[in-house]
């Protein structure tokens, strides 16, 4: 299993962050009871969270029920390892929200299967999916040496599958999901599966829905950094050695983990991000004093930014040939006043 390397670390990681509310009878008390944990979410996607809390700690024998942020805190947890996604309870989420924590609320009501189905809202991006004609390829555009040239954007590394794709213009970034190899183990466990397999049989088999897997996995290797661009692999192996991205990103792989008709997908999940991506690339947010004195527009504001900088600029060549010829007729009018003998 070494190519799960770097999801064995983030394993560890977070497993090592947990911290029991009581030492004296902690809701997990080591690895076995955080994998009964995630087996009890894969065996009742479908149970509100309340009664799926209650069917995983019950009580022991001997001992006195674990708090119940405790219970919360391994649920979370275990969502986490089993999704990539932060979770959070509903009266975790207000403490979070002022904090500027990024994560999910999962309320008591729901299902494990409704609230992954409300993480990932899906959306059509015709432009995305080859349904114009002709058809208008942005993904061309948004290779990311070329964002990283034209914008001069960064890529920093994320363990929240939601974020993937996340732009930050505050700090000039994209966050990426950069487990690819988490991403293909999902996709084997569903690679022989029908095709309309439901959310709920794919949390059932421990995976994430194949078309979410595949959209982030192909929107890194396909897309920012297409393996066979060699100047892509080179920018993606520094990001590996620099930036602690898993270094199976460089590893391509297909028939393994693809059915026949998963060659290319169309993007419902990161659709939204890609789309918001390229029209930062066509249409800049305006960042110096100059250019944010006028309107966002699209590129026409540099064409009047420039015929602007090009009116400035005769203006003070019109005054410098004015001071030369002003100059000049002064000189002449002192040696017409005082010819020398």
């Amino acid at each position: 299993m070494k190519r799960l390397t770097c999801f064995f670390k983030y394993y560890k990681k977070l497993t090592g962050s947990y911290e029991p509310k009581v030492h004296s009878n902690p809701a997990l008390r080591g690895h076995n009871d955080f994998l009964s944990v995630i087996r009890q979410l894969k065996n009742s996607p479908d149970v509100p969270r309340t009664l799926l809390t209650k069917s995983i700690f019950p009580s022991r024998p001997g001992c006195v029920e674990p708090p119940l942020a405790d219970q919360e805190l391994a649920i979370n947890l275990a969502v986490k390892v089993m999704t990539m996604i932060n979770c959070s309870t509903s009266r975790q989420s207000w403490d979070l929200l002022e904090a500027g924590a990024s994560q999910v609320p999962w309320r008591d009501e729901v299902s494990f299967n409704d609230f992954v189905t409300n993480a990932f809202p899906l959306t059509d991006h015709p432009s995305l999916d080859g349904n114009f004609e002709p058809p208008l390829d942005i993904k061309a555009f948004l290779m990311a040496r070329k964002l990283k040239k034209r914008r001069g954007l960064k890529f920093r590394a994320t363990d929240d599958i939601r974020r993937h794709l996340k732009l930050n213009r505050k700090h000039n970034n994209i966050e990426l999901f950069h487990h690819t190899a988490f991403l293909k183990e999902h996709l084997r466990l569903t690679k022989e599966a029908p095709s309309n397999l439901s959310l709920e049989e794919s949390l059932k088999r421990g995976a994430l829905p194949r078309q979410l897997a595949l959209e982030c996995l192909d929107s890194i290797q396909k897309i920012l950094f297409p393996l066979s661009d060699p100047k892509s692999r080179s920018m993606l192996r520094s990001l590996i050695s620099t930036s602690g991205f898993d270094p199976d990103c460089l590893h391509f792989e297909s028939v393994s983990i693809r059915k026949s008709e998963e060659e290319n997908i169309k993007y419902h999940y990161f659709g939204n991000q890609l789309a918001d991506l390229y029209e930062e690339v066509q249409n800049p947010p305006p960042r110096g004093w100059v250019e944010k004195w006028f309107e966002r527009k699209s590129g026409a504001r540099h064409f009047v930014m420039w015929t602007l900088i090009g009116i400035v600029f005769a203006i003070i060549i019109g005054l410098a040939s004015l001071a030369v010829g002003s100059y000049q007729a002064w000189l002449t009018y002192q040696q017409w006043k005082h010819p020398q003998q």
